[in-house]
């Protein structure tokens, strides 16, 4: 019988090399909660979320004290345990469950000898990426990077737009539609920036024209009656729910139509996303993950409902934590190239992301 005999959660803040610009706010550092989960036949498992300035780290050691000493095998007991035992914590508590439920899945798929991928079952050996640009670009930076994409096979591309000055986003959207060749696809992120059914038309009537084939969170995906209304005014799918944290969301999300967006880090762990997409296929709509390629290709390699993984390149560099992938994804052609790695593509470098962390719990038995 295997043990999870130690687990460990620490907050780390990492720079980036050069700040990187989403609507109003200049990003010049990543906060994360990282994870590593160890099991008795000295297995290890890992997990990461964004902080977001939430007291992330406070609800993982929350959650990650019940861990030390249960059985690796009880995965779904433990995401229960985790939770809480009255319903009042569980909207806030279902983060800190959600990091420890990936290290466990990541270990124990180590222990085994499988990807997580084949331990799910796989459907496929390779999954497009969705890389992402935008972050403040200027229409010509956006052409270049859209024209040098598409030359490297990726068949879909994400741009972060503004969402507050429309003709800037007008520019930038233009010259990246028309950088593209036939067959390539762009989609925008407006992180929320709207407020009304009518700001949102102007920018997603603007997609609709350039071919574009979604437009992700107009609003936020709590504001269900909106997106079902603005979905219904459109050709183009919207993308929402990557911060959903119970099937009911994703019910409703999917209910109201488009593309529906899962985070495996957030709403619940590896089990919590692989309900989530069931949902999703239920209603008949396509996945997108969020971020986290490495993680979410194992689910993308084992449900074809995920149409693609969306990938922050390493050149963009707003995602510093894949500095300290131990063993990151294989991209080829534009698609993620299945590997029979054991674990769910999560090893971190340990000891390299000690002087980042500022702080650190453990929880043994």
């Amino acid at each position: 019988m295997t043990i999870i005999t130690q687990i460990e959660a620490r907050s780390v803040c990492i720079p980036l090399q050069k700040p990187v610009q989403l609507g109003p706010l200049t990003i010049v550092q990543r906060d994360y909660v990282v994870v590593r989960l160890v099991l008795s036949d000295g297995s290890e498992g890992y997990a990461y979320g964004y902080d977001r300035g939430l007291p992330l780290f406070d609800l993982v050691a929350r959650a990650a004290r019940l861990y030390p000493g249960e059985k690796a095998a009880d995965r779904n007991r433990l995401r229960k345990l985790a939770l809480g035992p009255t319903p009042a914590p569980r909207a806030a508590m279902i983060r800190g469950m959600s990091l420890c439920d990936v290290a466990l899945w990541d270990a124990w798929c180590v222990s085994i000898g499988q990807p997580l991928f084949n331990v799910l079952g796989a459907v496929r050996d390779r999954v497009p990426v969705m890389p992402v640009i935008g972050y403040g670009m200027t229409p010509q930076q956006a052409a270049k990077e859209g024209a040098s994409l598409a030359a490297r096979g990726f068949k879909t591309i994400k741009c972060m737009i503004d969402g507050h000055d429309f003709e800037a986003d007008k520019a930038v959207m233009e010259a990246l539609a028309a950088s593209l060749p036939a067959g390539v696809k762009f989609g925008i992120d407006a992180h929320w920036s709207w407020t009304s059914i009518d700001q949102a038309l102007a920018w997603c009537r603007l997609a609709e024209k350039l071919g574009g084939v979604f437009v992700e969170d107009p609003f936020a995906p709590t504001q269900v009656h909106a997106i079902a209304s603005l979905s219904a005014r459109l050709d183009i799918p919207l993308a929402v729910g990557e911060d959903v944290i119970d099937l009911a969301g994703f019910r409703d999300l999917s209910a109201a139509g488009g593309i529906v967006r899962v985070d495996a880090s957030v709403s619940g762990g590896i089990t919590g996303a692989v309900e989530a997409i069931a949902v999703a296929r239920a209603f008949d709509r396509p996945v997108i993950p969020h971020v986290f390629a490495g993680l979410h290709a194992q689910l993308a390699l084992a449900f074809d409902t995920v149409r693609c993984v969306e990938l922050i390149m390493p050149e963009v560099g707003a995602d510093p934590i894949d500095q300290f992938f131990l063993s990151p994804p294989i991209v080829e052609n534009g698609e993620i190239v299945a590997t029979e790695r054991p674990g769910a593509g999560l090893a971190l470098d340990w000891d390299r992301l000690a002087p980042y962390t500022n702080r650190q719990e453990i929880f043994s038995k």
